[in-house]
C-alpha cells in the first residue's frame, strides 16, 4: 500500500503524447474550425469535439458557461484544458457560472428604508457585487414569517434556532431593517458586542416570491455597481477519465469543479477558485484525483473578518456564525477541497478565508505541502472513512486547526497518519485538534448511552480506527487551550483512545492525561504562562514520559535569527536538553508494549542522541514553511488588489 500511494504524485502526465490543438475565444464562433485563426466561442463546445492527446487552449476573456465535459483522455494522451497566463502570472481565462446581470432596481419601501429590489424569476445560488461574493440569506430564513418587534441586538439564537415549530430565528425579510447601530454576540465568543453590519460589507441580500431584495445600510445604491446572480457549476465531470485542467480562473459557482460518478485520473492545477459552496468537490466515487498548487478562496467582501476564534477579536467567530447559520442552512457547507473519493493527492495549494479549508474523508488521500489560512470554522477535517497521510502542512490561525470528525460513527477501517505539520495560532486563539464523536447509531448503541457515557462497556464491534499525531510542531494559541485533550471522551468510553501523540513540540496542560491515549511519549511541552505550573497536574506520569520545559526554559525554546519573512520562529533552538523524542524510524516500547515504526522518517533521519520533536529536526531549516508561508501572503495581496 506504501508503495501505491507514493506512486501516487507521479501517475498523472500533464501530456506524454500530441494531439491537436484546440482554440477559444469569447470572440469567436462555434461554427469555426477551432483553429487559432478561427476559434471556437464556448469551453463547452470545444469539449465535445476533443479526443485523447487534444489540447482545448483557452484564450482571455469571460466564458458564462457551465461546463461538462463527457469526452475522456487516455492514460498516455489526456486532454487538457489550458487557460492563459499575463506576464505577471494573472489568469486570463475566467469561467463564470451561466447567470444574469441584475439591473433595474427599484426602492422596496413595503420592507423597509435603504432596501431595493429587483425581478429575478429564479433563486439564485449565489450573488456577486463587483465580482466578489456578498451575503444572501438563505431560503429557509427568508420564508420565516415577519416579527413586529425587532430586536437591536442580536445573539445566537437569532440564528442558531432550528427551523420549525418554536423557531427562534429572525426572519429573513427582518434582517433587511435592522438598525445600522445593530450588534451581534454569542456565548460561544465570550458574549462581546460586535456590530453587525461590518461583518457583511454593509450589505445583504435575499431571495423571495420572484424578488431579489438587497439592503445598503450604509446608503448605497446599486446602480454604482456590477451585481450577478449565478445559478449553476463551473466545470462538471462524470464517468471521464485523463483530463487536465490547469490556468483558469474559475468563479461565480455553486461548485467550481465537480468531480463524481467513477471519473478518475483527473488533475487540477495552477488554477484560481472563488466563491461558492465548494472550490473542488470529489464524490465517493471518483478515484485518483490530483489538486495542485490552486489557490483557493470563497472570495467573500471582506476578507479580515475570516479570523481565528480569538478571545480579544471575537469577528472570526461572528463570521462564522453568519456563514454557516445566515448565508448557509445550519452546515459548514463552504469548503476548498472535499474529498470523499480514493487515491487522491491535493498538494501545495493555498486555502484560505471560508468555513472549511480541506474535508479528506476518503480513503488513501495524500495531503501535503498546503497553506491553510484563517478558516474561520476548520482548517483540515478528516472523516469516518479518512485512511490517509498529511505532512508538511501550514496551518494558521484557524477556528480548529484539525478537526477528526466522526470518531466510532461507522464500523469501517480508518487509518490517520499527521506528521512534520506546522500549526500555529494567535497569542489569543484557540486549540489546535478537537474529536468529534459519535457512536450511538444503532438502537443498541443509544439504549447502552445515558447522560454522555456507556453504562457498561463500548458496542462491539466499533474499531474507531488508529490514529498518529507524530513530530508536528503546535505554535502560539490561547494559554489555558490545550492542545489535544482527549480525557472526557476516553471517560465516555471507558478506556484510552486509539491517540498516538508522539515526538511533539505543544504547550504544557495540566489536562494531558496519558490513560486517555494509546500512546503519549516523547513530546516537548512547553509553557505560557505560570498559571500552567501552579495547576495541579491531572497524570504526574506525563513529565516522566514527555519533556516539559519550565516558564524560563520555554522563553529559550525557539530558535533565535534573522527571518526571512513575517512568520514567527518554528524551529527550535539547538539544545541537546530538546533531544528527548523517540526514533520512530524503527519499532519503539511504551509502557511494555511495542510498536511498529512510523512512516514518513526513515533511518538516520536524526543525528545526535536521539530525535528532536516537532516538525524540524536539529539544525534543520525551516525553509520549506517560510516559502508556504510567503506564498500564501502573495496569493493574499493578490486576491485583495484583484479587479
Amino acid at each position: 500500500m506504501r508503495k501505491k500511494w507514493l506512486l501516487l504524485g507521479v501517475c498523472l502526465p500533464l501530456s506524454l503524447l500530441c494531439g491537436r490543438e484546440l482554440f477559444v475565444s469569447p470572440s469567436g464562433s462555434d461554427k469555426n474550425p477551432g483553429s487559432a485563426k478561427a476559434p471556437f466561442k464556448t469551453i463547452a463546445f470545444a469539449a465535445s469535439k476533443a479526443m485523447p492527446g487534444d489540447t482545448v487552449k483557452i484564450g482571455p476573456g469571460i466564458y458564462r458557461e457551465e461546463i461538462t465535459v463527457k469526452n475522456s483522455g487516455k492514460k498516455n494522451a489526456p486532454i487538457t484544458f489550458a487557460g492563459t497566463r499575463g506576464k505577471d502570472g494573472k489568469w486570463l481565462s475566467i469561467i463564470e457560472s451561466p447567470g444574469i446581470t441584475l439591473s433595474k432596481w427599484g426602492k422596496a419601501p413595503e420592507i423597509g428604508p435603504d432596501v431595493w429590489k429587483t425581478k429575478v424569476a429564479k433563486n439564485p445560488l449565489l450573488v456577486m457585487m463587483d465580482g466578489k461574493m456578498i451575503a444572501k440569506i438563505n431560503n429557509n430564513t427568508m420564508n420565516l414569517p415577519r416579527w413586529k418587534n425587532i430586536p437591536t441586538d442580536l445573539i445566537q439564537t437569532h440564528f442558531m434556532s432550528k427551523f420549525g415549530p418554536g423557531c427562534k430565528r429572525l426572519p429573513g425579510m427582518d434582517f433587511f431593517i435592522l438598525s445600522k447601530d445593530a450588534t451581534f454576540k454569542h456565548v460561544y465568543f465570550h458574549n462581546v458586542k460586535s456590530p453587525f453590519w461590518p461583518l457583511v460589507n454593509y450589505v445583504l441580500c435575499g431571495w423571495k416570491d420572484g424578488y431579489l431584495y438587497l439592503r445598503f445600510v450604509n446608503g448605497d445604491s446599486p446602480e454604482k455597481h456590477t451585481f450577478t446572480a449565478s445559478y449553476g457549476n463551473g466545470v462538471s465531470m462524470r464517468n471521464v477519465s485523463y483530463l487536465n485542467f490547469r490556468d483558469l480562473f474559475l468563479r461565480g459557482s455553486r461548485t467550481q469543479f465537480l468531480v463524481s460518478g467513477k471519473t478518475s485520473h483527473i488533475t487540477i492545477e495552477n488554477c484560481l477558485m472563488m466563491h461558492g459552496g465548494y472550490r473542488v468537490r470529489i464524490e465517493s466515487s471518483a478515484s485518483f484525483v490530483t489538486v495542485r498548487n490552486n489557490t483557493m478562496t470563497c472570495g467573500f467582501t471582506i476578507g479580515d473578518y475570516f479570523k481565528h476564534r480569538d478571545a480579544s477579536d471575537p469577528r472570526g467567530g461572528l463570521i462564522y456564525t453568519i456563514f454557516k447559520y445566515l448565508i448557509g442552512n445550519s452546515r459548514s457547507d463552504d469548503v476548498g477541497v472535499y474529498c470523499k473519493g480514493g487515491d487522491v493527492l491535493i498538494e501545495d495549494n493555498v486555502i484560505f478565508q471560508g468555513l472549511i479549508g480541506i474535508d479528506a474523508i476518503g480513503p488513501r488521500v495524500i495531503v501535503r505541502h498546503n497553506v491553510l489560512y484563517g478558516l474561520s470554522s476548520v482548517g483540515l477535517c478528516t472523516g469516518a472513512t479518512t485512511i490517509g497521510r498529511f505532512y508538511e502542512n501550514l496551518v494558521m490561525e484557524c477556528g480548529i486547526p484539525l478537526r477528526i470528525h466522526n470518531l466510532r460513527h461507522e464500523r469501517v477501517k480508518r487509518e490517520e497518519y499527521h506528521y512534520r505539520n506546522i500549526f500555529m495560532q494567535g497569542p489569543d486563539g484557540g486549540g489546535f485538534i478537537f474529536v468529534h464523536c459519535e457512536s450511538f447509531k444503532t438502537p443498541a448503541d443509544r439504549m447502552n448511552f445515558e447522560g454522555r457515557v456507556y453504562k457498561k462497556n463500548p458496542p462491539d464491534p466499533v474499531d474507531p480506527g488508529k490514529f498518529y499525531i507524530y513530530h508536528n510542531t503546535f505554535w502560539g494559541g490561547g494559554n489555558l487551550n490545550a492542545t489535544f485533550d482527549v480525557r472526557g471522551l476516553s471517560r465516555r468510553f471507558r478506556g484510552p483512545l486509539p491517540f498516538h501523540f508522539i515526538n511533539n513540540v505543544a504547550k504544557d496542560s495540566p489536562r494531558y492525561y496519558g490513560k486517555a491515549h494509546d500512546v503519549l511519549t516523547g513530546n516537548l511541552l512547553y509553557k505560557t504562562m505560570e498559571l500552567v505550573k501552579k495547576e495541579k497536574r491531572l497524570d504526574p506520569t506525563v513529565p516522566q514520559k514527555n519533556r516539559v520545559l519550565s516558564l524560563k526554559e520555554s522563553g529559550k525554546l525557539w530558535r533565535s535569527g534573522k527571518k526571512s519573512s513575517g512568520m514567527a520562529a518554528v524551529a527550535l533552538a539547538s539544545d541537546p536538553r530538546f533531544e528527548c523524542a523517540v526514533d520512530i524510524s524503527k519499532p519503539y516500547t511504551f509502557n511494555g508494549k511495542k510498536y511498529d515504526a512510523l512512516p514518513g522518517f526513515e533511518k538516520g533521519y536524526f543525528k545526535g542522541k536521539a530525535p528532536f520533536p516537532g516538525a524540524l529536526q536539529k539544525n534543520e531549516s525551516d525553509e520549506l514553511f517560510r516559502k508556504l508561508y510567503d506564498k500564501c501572503h502573495k496569493a493574499m495581496t493578490m486576491i485583495k488588489n484583484l479587479k
